[in-house]
């Protein structure tokens, strides 16, 4: 789905200055802000419609699709679990990046989207 297609409500969000990386709601990546591209190294263009688990390291990618789900079945405005030691590997050359990530519901037109702000983690 590009970004014309989007709800103004999603395609908004690209303009944040934050990096925001926003998921359907079958958990493909729907939008990406620049900050996110350059955090995660790689181009929203060249992995829109990809699924989120893409950029999680490949040893997680099975736990994360649970804890997907299970956050689509009850989303709140709440934090990734630390205790999860959160990180991303990019797509481009695998480097493994600790991260900080807060994850937002946005509900338009009876769909949801998730909205995660990410931080590169520095503890």
């Amino acid at each position: 789905m590009s970004s014309t297609e989007l709800p103004s409500q999603v395609s908004s969000l690209q303009s944040s200055s934050e990096a925001l990386v926003v998921v359907d709601h079958e958990g493909q990546i729907a939008l990406m802000t620049a900050a996110a591209e350059a955090l995660f190294g790689v181009a929203s263009d060249d992995i829109a419609g990809e699924f989120i688990e893409m950029l999680v390291p490949e040893k997680k990618r099975w736990g994360h699709q649970a804890y997907r789900r299970g956050y689509q079945a009850e989303p709140n405005d709440r934090e990734m679990d630390p205790g999860l030691e959160p990180e991303l590997e990019r797509p481009m050359d695998g480097t493994l990046v600790p991260i900080h990530v807060r994850l937002e519901p946005l509900r338009v037109d009876g769909r949801l989207y998730v909205v995660a702000h990410v931080t590169e983690r520095t503890d």
